[in-house]
């Protein structure tokens, strides 16, 4: 089992995964109840993100994230302005994928985005601490250029 890592954002967290490969194919293990990041879970879903389309920026007032690529290759950038966090003004770009699999935890209140890098689909898994509500939504959003947030998005 992999140790979770601090970043540069107070509160984010990355794990790497072990992928376990036979002749039969592979297993990725990407979360169990007994991993000291384990915060539970409300929902679990796939998204997937086509080759130049950017997903940003979110963040949630109560909901924590969890992101593990399945297949494929993602930037996912994270945007610190929690005014009462060590790190605000932080930003974080991270690399996960098929060759690099890592487990993401960003917690409430960061915002985040991403997009696939290259010419493939990428499919995520999304485990977030409670379900989505349509009827009161937990989610700020801005568009991927918006200029609070100091970062510019390049496709591939």
């Amino acid at each position: 089992m992999s140790s979770p890592k601090a970043t540069g954002i107070a509160g984010v967290v990355t794990k790497p995964l072990k992928r376990v490969v036979n002749e039969r194919g592979w297993l990725l293990e990407v979360q169990r109840n007994d991993d000291p990041e384990f915060i539970g879970f409300g929902q679990t879903y796939v998204t997937a993100t086509r080759p130049g389309i950017v997903k940003a920026w979110y963040r949630h007032r109560r909901q924590i994230d969890n992101m593990a690529v399945v297949t494929g290759l993602l930037r996912v950038v994270l945007f610190d302005d929690r005014p009462d966090s060590p790190t605000c003004g932080a930003l974080m770009e991270l690399t996960a994928g098929h060759d690099q699999p890592t487990v993401v935890q960003i917690p409430h209140g960061v915002w985040h985005g991403f997009t696939s890098i290259g010419d493939a689909e990428c499919l995520v898994l999304h485990l977030n601490s409670h379900p989505y509500d349509f009827a009161h939504m937990d989610e700020d959003r801005l568009p991927p250029d918006s200029p609070a947030i100091p970062y510019r998005w390049q496709v591939s």
